[in-house]
């Protein structure tokens, strides 16, 4: 492949905060003790499952970046922030829009350092502000794809993967025979994975498996994430037990800053440990890839790395033999279609994460090239990271001030 120019100057920058009102949560009716059961909830827009300490949005709201390059070429970014994604709106539009407009980049990954070193000495090295960043860096990379009539796949790869094949992310149905009967639905459309949330309760979670496994015999591959909900002693059981059962990965046993617990758990025999949703960059990933890692599969999220720092992080996890596979959380048609570009880039011995329940959330708004068939996503032949958006449409679902109570 020639050396393509990655060299870009951006003449706007736009960031639209997205609600989606009329969806059920993210999570659903799962583990719902009544349909009536209200006292997780906040009163608004947020709502605490039981058994998980991590807050969630009653309903899907995201935030999307969009730029227009001064040669004309647009882009789109969608960052993975769930809760109050106006935060990256405002920081996109009031701080990092007055930095970038106007200032020519040699490469997206230049820009990506520029943003980050121009708060870094201020300790701003995670949350919105990396957010906001992921969503800007994305656009640049879609807008430059179509500049080069390339897919960013292409873009990053001489031999990208063309088929994608996936696992389901989460069985979210109240009852476990409306879990096995969404299994089931996966099953037949050819998925051959499936992702349970657990919440460190174990006899609860063997129970649990047991159950689908019986109910859909079909699904080769059950995975669990526990949500950072273990303690090391409960996280060992569970590895042990998960690995007697053949389970293909257990996700997020520990809360997310206990690195010594991780190097503890990996020492331990089972099932093998996935991680990584949580590391916005490379500086937060090195010590946990040295003197050797402490997990076993590294999954970067595309909507808090951007495009550019996942490449960087997938090479650090590639020289420690670590494989990769990127986290899919919650998002849009844009974040899924980047996701699925550095999929297309990532370990092809691992499945891929995929959200079913919002991957047709901005159907009205938004023409992706992105298909499944089988349980395999192909690369589609379009530049960029295969969507297209209806700036009118997406009027429709921007959030409005009575939304963000």
């Amino acid at each position: 492949m020639s050396k393509l120019d990655l060299s870009f100057t951006i003449k706007e920058l736009r960031a639209f905060h997205l609600a989606f009102p009329e969806n059920s949560s993210y999570w659903e009716q799962y583990r719902l003790r009544s349909n009536t059961d209200e006292d997780h909830r906040t009163g608004g827009r947020y709502e605490f499952k039981p058994g998980w300490q991590t807050v969630y949005a009653t309903a899907v709201e995201t935030s999307m970046a969009k730029v227009a390059l001064v040669d004309r070429y647009e882009g789109w970014g969608e960052s993975n922030t769930p809760i109050a994604p106006e935060v990256v709106c405002l920081i996109l539009e009031a701080a990092v829009a007055e930095m970038v407009v106007g200032r020519e980049f040699d490469h997206p990954a230049e820009l990506w350092n520029f943003v980050y070193d121009s708060q870094r000495g201020r300790g701003i090295n995670s949350g919105y502000w990396m957010d906001a960043l992921a969503a800007l860096d994305i656009a640049i990379w879609d807008a430059l794809g179509k500049r080069h009539d390339l897919p960013v796949a292409a873009m990053l790869s001489s031999a990208p993967r063309i088929e994608i094949p996936v696992y389901l992310s989460g069985l979210r149905q109240s009852t476990l025979s409306a879990r096995v009967e969404r299994a089931r639905r996966a099953a037949s459309d050819g998925v051959r994975g499936v992702k349970i949330f657990q919440n460190g309760n174990v006899e609860e979670m063997l129970r649990e498996l047991d159950g689908l496994i019986r109910g859909e015999p079909g699904i080769e591959q059950w995975m669990v994430d526990t949500l950072w909900m273990c303690d090391l002693e409960t996280a060992r059981r569970a590895k042990r037990e998960l690995g007697s059962i053949d389970v293909r990965f257990f996700e997020c046993p520990l809360q997310p800053e206990d690195l010594a617990g991780h190097r503890s758990l990996i020492e331990a025999p089972g099932a093998a440990i996935a991680l990584g949703e949580h590391f916005r960059t490379r500086f937060q990933l090195g010590e946990w890839l040295h003197p050797k890692p402490a997990f076993n599969i590294y999954q970067p999220d595309i909507g808090r790395t951007g495009i550019s720092d996942f490449v960087r992080q997938r090479d650090l996890a590639y020289a420690t033999g670590t494989p990769v596979t990127p986290h899919m959380g919650n998002g849009a048609s844009v974040f899924q279609a980047a996701t699925l570009q550095c999929a297309a880039v990532s370990s092809s011995s691992l499945l891929q994460e995929f959200q079913g329940g919002l991957s047709t959330l901005l159907s009205d708004a938004s023409d992706s090239a992105w298909t499944m068939h089988d349980g395999i996503f192909a690369l589609p032949d379009r530049p960029g990271i295969g969507v297209e958006i209806d700036l009118q449409a997406l009027s429709a679902h921007i959030a409005r001030p009575s939304t963000r109570r």
